[in-house]
């Protein structure tokens, strides 16, 4: 790993460390149903925070702010967290894009691999475009082996004839073989070697023969894959077949940033956090007890008053413990966490 940073990036990361002195000092713990900021400062933009669970219960949350992508860590199911630090890879131009003057870092996704590291997505966006109205959105990536402490140097996914692959706005799921299933923003869901660097297409078509781009796929703890899109469908056979669930009570409804998240849980059993669109309240749960092919007939509203926006899969929603599950989410005033006992979910 390298620690190595330029001088200009290093001055930029002196003043995101004096701002997260005030920006996110540390709260005491709280009662459950209470919010906790980890961020409490005016915030706009693509902040889009993702939330993993490490396998020893540590919680790590990732966003971006200005020009990096920033993590804070909770190690007491997210009562405090530490303030929230940079991760230096993500500040890094890749190799492969042209230097402009116009740039961005944009978040995808923080997950757990079934070794216990975290994976860790963005894209690096040169954003002024060529003749052909085609602007650099490199894939790139990053690990921690150390629970968020520390990150591996960058790596890139793709590009595929010629283009890279662009957005990675939810959970990257892990196959058996090593790979790493990658639900694209655009185009098919890809499967990834990153040993190899090997991408292929995987073919999720539903019954009505489509192929659908800007799907969450997650397996369940019996072993059924789900994919959230414009249909809701289930796969007991690694994806081969598909069949469309009806009475899904988080449908799209015309909202395009489809504001929902999947969230499975250790006793085989499925949550659906959403809510729709920029002036979103609250946060909707509901649940399935049966692998996905249920949903209960009553939807749980948690603080239906707070503003949550509700965009391109946030709010996040992670099992804690096996009592709780800790959702993370944004609104104008910075990134949250709710802490929240399963009971009040799945009754």
């Amino acid at each position: 790993m390298s620690y190595f940073l330029p001088a200009s990036v290093r001055v930029a990361f002196l003043v995101l460390f004096a701002a997260s002195i005030w920006l996110a000092p540390p709260y005491a713990a709280r009662a459950e149903d209470q919010p906790v900021s980890i961020l409490a400062a005016k915030i706009g933009g693509h902040i889009h925070p993702s939330i993993c669970c490490t396998k020893d219960g540590t919680l790590v949350v990732v966003y971006k702010l200005g020009t990096v992508l920033l993590r804070s860590r909770s190690t007491d199911g997210g009562a405090t967290w530490e303030k929230p630090e940079p991760i230096p890879t993500s500040a890094k131009r890749p190799d492969v894009i042209r230097e402009v003057k116009v740039f961005e870092v944009y978040p995808g996704t923080a997950d757990v691999l079934p070794d216990d590291r975290i994976l860790v997505t963005w894209n690096y966006i040169a954003d002024d475009k060529k003749n052909d109205g085609y602007y650099e959105r490199a894939l790139l990536y990053t690990l921690s082996s150390d629970q968020g402490r520390t990150w591996s140097e960058q790596a890139l996914i793709g590009p595929v004839d010629g283009k890279h692959l662009g957005a990675v706005r939810h959970n990257v799921l892990s196959w058996s073989d090593g790979r790493w299933l990658l639900p694209l923003r655009v185009g098919p869901p890809r499967l990834f070697s990153p040993q190899s660097g090997e991408t292929t297409v995987f073919p999720l078509v539903g019954p009505d023969g489509k192929q659908h781009s800007f799907q969450q796929i997650v397996r369940t703890a019996k072993g059924t894959l789900l994919a959230m899109g414009p249909a809701f469908l289930r796969s007991t056979d690694e994806g081969r077949t598909w069949q469309a669930v009806e009475n899904f009570p988080a449908k799209p409804d015309g909202d395009s940033a489809e504001g929902r998240y999947l969230t499975t849980l250790r006793d085989g059993g499925v949550l659906v956090t959403w809510g729709i669109g920029n002036d979103n309240l609250g946060l909707r749960y509901n649940y399935s007890a049966d692998d996905g092919v249920t949903w209960n007939p009553q939807t749980v509203t948690l603080l239906p008053e707070t503003n949550v926006i509700a965009r391109y899969y946030s709010a996040r929603t992670v099992q804690v413990d096996d009592r709780h599950i800790g959702s993370v989410y944004m609104n104008r005033d910075g990134v949250h966490f709710l802490k929240v006992n399963l009971d009040r979910l799945t009754k």
